[in-house]
């Protein structure tokens, strides 16, 4: 799994030198800041390497001690039942089992089961619903990419869609109206993996809208 995150972080990391060497992205204070947030989406593996801007090239050299601290510490699952039951069948429950634990946790924590401080039941019942809803939807997304090889989980896929939002441009014009346009930024090639792994068409799907603010 590790190695697979490796594999993503070095590609965004040539994707981003690229861009340096080619003069499309020249600014040092923009640079540093790219540095960091693709240091803060991959934090697993970006402690292994450090990336420093120096004479116009963006450097990536990998800690080598660190990574081989990290890889002696990899050890082996032990699972012990009473139960008559093969290998397979032995994981196949635990994995079973974890997966309800997870989902449980998501469904407290960022599905927003709790804290419910509703005092009618009508709504109680109404927040529980959403909250169930939405682990649903969440379930079929990891199951879509699963099935895809994507073997992320929901905190890890949460992080990495965090940064794509919609953004406002407000336009003053001669007239004194100010033209307010709101769209989608544009997703960097991991997001846009994760949409196309979904079937899901980012730029269809909330499109721009323009409003005129009166002055």
């Amino acid at each position: 799994m590790l190695s697979k995150a490796e594999s993503r972080f070095l590609a965004e990391a040539t994707a981003l030198r690229k861009r340096i060497t080619e003069g499309r992205l020249k600014n040092t204070a923009g640079i540093e800041r790219k540095i960091g947030c693709l240091q803060k989406k991959h934090p697993r593996v970006a402690r292994f390497y450090t990336l420093q801007y120096r004479d116009g090239t963006l450097l990536v050299s990998r800690l080598e001690d660190k990574r081989q601290q990290a890889d002696e510490l990899c050890g082996n699952y032990v699972l012990k039942t009473d139960q008559s039951m093969d290998a397979a069948q032995v994981w196949s429950l635990y994995m079973t089992l974890f997966q309800a634990e997870e989902g449980f946790a998501g469904l407290k924590g960022s599905l927003g089961l709790r804290p419910n401080f509703h005092q009618l039941e009508h709504r109680v019942e109404g927040h529980i619903f959403i909250s169930v809803l939405a682990y649903h939807l969440l379930s079929w997304v990891r199951e879509t990419l699963r099935a895809s090889g994507d073997l992320r989980d929901w905190k890890t896929l949460r992080r990495l869609l965090s940064t794509h939002s919609l953004t406002s441009i407000l336009l003053p014009l001669e007239d004194g109206r100010v033209l307010r346009i709101r769209k989608p930024s544009t997703p960097d090639p991991e997001q846009e993996r994760v949409y196309k792994l979904l079937g899901i068409d980012w730029k269809s799907v909330f499109a721009p809208q323009k409003t005129f603010m009166k002055p």
